[in-house]
């Protein structure tokens, strides 16, 4: 039985398991700080990712949306300032002068809002546009009629509304955003303004400059935020582990900082279990050395206990197998003629039964050969008892030489009739060894003088199927027939027929 370790044993286990422990808290510690700055790092990135994907896409339909208004305003400002009397003397020519005021109107709203780059008036009668007037003669002769509206219902929705529409127009640097305002109610004329090409991209590239340098600076604050965090948690969980280590050293704990977080309660409680566990360690101490002496006199006790239920056992092995021994003994004497050391009827009839299940015989065939002493009775009573069992034991012996290394195929069946099982063989075969057995029994010289054996013998075949019973009838009925034909014979029997061998 294993011992208990000793307070001593104990204390070097501990110290050797709490630099090992020191070690794993270093590279936890460290790992979860790495992980710390990374999540909050993350978490950060992601609120500030998606808050300012929002504020960008809300400034950008804004920008576009006041470029729009404003260019809408202009257009509607411009056609609420213009007469379609004056137009129609303007297109006339009419009312001198009149193309001047008008063209120094557009020249103002151009000169004030610098980011359109032209304002113009046009007519359209039919399906060809034409622009009357513009601010700028040379854009005026450069745009073609493909800058008027010549869809019809378009044009009409401009003269039947006061509102106006912002479309589209041209590429390149004639292209750009043109607002076109109907000027008075079921007039042909309508009064435009044009934005210079680019103003609206120049602005949303700036909207993404800046609202990339202002998601640079939520990252550098993140990662600065997240920095700062992970350094405190760190801080907090470091000084947990080195109180661990401590307490695992039976070394004096470190002094705690100052703080009012959750961490500071957490290590106060910790410290208080620090000090409780080291009142009880030495009271622990004490009952382990206790225990160590009850368990060195329970071992000494297991020892000689142990060493008696050996004894005992040996003891007791030595007596089972002598009982072991004399139960074959007496198993080997139930199934063995005392007499001959062949099988007895009880354990022939036993082989029997296993020989002759269904698919044995019927494949390897089997014969049964019956033996008896001619005029055995004679021989008792003529050279008395002793001299009968000399004559058993004799064919008895040679049974045994014929049967050869197949043992336990022969039996003494009872007073001095012998029986011989041979399986694997027909009747024919089975003859012939009962011949032999016949010959050999003549031939026996006994040291009796006066005295010479011979067997009447009776062979039968097992029939597939047939009961144990009608072929054991059959080779009797053989052995009297035999015996009625003059004795020292062989008769085999086939069926209900008989034939004499020798």
């Amino acid at each position: 039985m294993a011992g208990i370790a000793t307070p001593r044993g104990r204390r070097a286990g501990v110290q050797r398991a709490s630099a090992q422990c020191g070690e794993r808290g270093r590279k936890i510690v460290l790992g979860f700080k790495h992980r710390l700055l990374l999540s909050h790092l993350v978490v950060v990135l992601l609120g500030a990712g998606l808050l300012g994907a929002w504020l960008y896409r809300s400034a950008e339909q804004r920008l576009v949306a006041g470029a729009h208004e404003r260019l809408l305003d202009t257009a509607r400002l411009l056609a609420q300032e213009t007469r379609p009397g004056d137009l129609a003397a303007l297109e006339s020519g009419a009312a001198a002068g009149a193309d001047a005021a008008l063209q120094q109107r557009l020249l103002d709203v151009v000169a004030v809002n610098t980011d359109i780059a032209v304002a113009f008036v046009a007519r359209r009668d039919g399906e060809t546009p034409h622009w009357l007037l513009a601010s700028d003669e040379r854009s005026a002769e450069a745009h073609d009629s493909a800058h008027i509206p010549s869809n019809a219902d378009e044009l009409d929705l401009l003269r039947e509304s006061q509102g106006a529409v912002v479309r589209q127009v041209g590429d390149g640097d004639s292209g750009g955003l043109e607002a076109l305002a109907p000027i008075g109610k079921g007039t042909p004329y309508v009064i435009g303004a044009r934005l210079k090409p680019g103003v609206v991209e120049e602005d949303l590239r700036l909207l993404r400059l800046s609202s990339l340098g202002a998601f640079l600076i939520c990252m550098l604050a993140a990662l600065v935020f997240s920095r700062v965090l992970a350094q405190r948690l760190h801080g907090r969980i470091a000084a947990i582990v080195a109180r661990c280590r401590a307490l695992a050293n039976s070394e004096p704990l470190p002094a705690t900082s100052k703080g009012h977080d959750e961490f500071e309660t957490v290590i106060g409680e910790f410290d208080a279990m620090a000090e409780r566990l080291r009142h009880s360690q030495k009271d622990l101490e004490q009952a382990l050395g206790a225990v160590t002496d009850a368990n060195r006199m329970l071992e000494q006790r297991v020892r000689d206990r142990t060493y008696a239920l050996e004894s005992a056992t040996e003891k007791l092995k030595i007596e089972i197998e002598s009982r072991v021994q004399i139960e074959a003994l007496l198993a080997e004497a139930a199934l063995t003629d005392p007499l001959t050391g062949l099988l007895n009827r009880r354990a022939m009839l036993e082989m029997l039964d296993q020989v002759v299940q269904p698919g044995v015989g019927d494949v390897m065939g089997i014969a049964v050969v019956l033996a008896d002493i001619d005029h055995f009775k004679r021989i008792n009573d003529n050279w008395g008892h002793g001299v009968g069992d000399q004559a058993l034991v004799a064919v008895a012996q040679v049974l045994d030489t014929l049967q050869g290394d197949q043992h336990r195929q022969c039996a003494r069946w009872g007073g001095e009739e012998f029986f011989w099982l041979l399986p694997g063989l027909r009747l024919a075969e089975a003859c012939r060894r009962a011949e032999e057995l016949r010959r050999r029994i003549a031939a026996l010289e006994l040291p009796i003088s006066g005295l010479s054996l011979s067997v009447s013998i009776g062979v039968a075949e097992y029939l597939p199927g047939e009961p144990l019973e009608d072929c054991l009838r059959r080779c009797d009925a053989a052995l009297y027939r035999a015996k009625d034909s003059g004795r020292n014979t062989v008769v085999a029997a086939r069926g209900g027929m008989f034939a004499t061998m020798s």
